[in-house]
C-alpha cells in the first residue's frame, strides 16, 4: 500500500490506518510514513459493523493461508507479541473505506478473513470512481 501513496494522492485520496494498538505504539506499527489512528478499544471496527471471523475459519480458510504465504514471500512477519497483546484481538476482521471531507463514508470494504484486505488496484480504481468527490 505504501508503494501506492503517490497516486492515491494524485486522485486527492489521503491514506490513513485504523489500527489495533495503543497510541504510544504507533510509530512501531506503522512506520513514520504512514497516517495512523489508534483504535485499541475498536469503536471504529464496531462502528464500521466489521465481524470477528471463527476459530474454524482461522484454521481452514484457504484464502487466508494463500495471503500469509504472499505476505511471507514480500518479507512480512508476523508479530505475535502485538497479535496476542491485551488490546489485540486477532480474530477481528479489516475493513477499508473511502471516506469524505465532513467523515461521510462513500465506500466500505468489509474482510471475510484477517487477511482480506482489497488490493491497493482495487482502491485507486474506487477512488477514481469518486475522484470528483474527494479532489481536494
Amino acid at each position: 500500500m505504501r508503494e501506492n501513496q503517490p497516486k492515491l494522492a494524485e486522485r486527492g485520496v489521503a491514506l490513513a490506518c485504523i489500527v489495533q494498538a495503543r497510541p504510544a505504539d504507533l510509530r512501531s506499527v506503522c512506520g513514520a510514513e504512514l497516517a495512523c489512528i489508534a483504535d485499541p478499544r475498536h469503536e471504529s471496527y464496531e462502528a464500521m459493523g466489521l465481524g470477528r471471523m471463527s476459530v474454524w475459519r482461522l484454521l481452514t480458510s484457504l484464502d487466508l493461508h494463500k495471503r500469509r504465504s504472499q505476505a511471507a514471500k514480500k518479507g512480512f512477519k508476523q508479530d505475535w507479541r502485538r497479535t496476542f497483546a491485551k488490546h489485540s484481538d486477532a480474530l477481528l476482521l479489516p475493513g477499508a473505506a473511502l471516506v469524505a471531507r465532513g467523515g461521510r463514508i462513500l465506500w466500505l470494504y468489509r474482510g471475510e478473513h484477517a487477511g482480506d484486505l482489497p488490493a491497493a488496484d482495487n482502491l485507486l480504481a474506487v477512488a477514481s470512481e469518486f475522484s470528483t468527490l474527494v479532489r481536494r
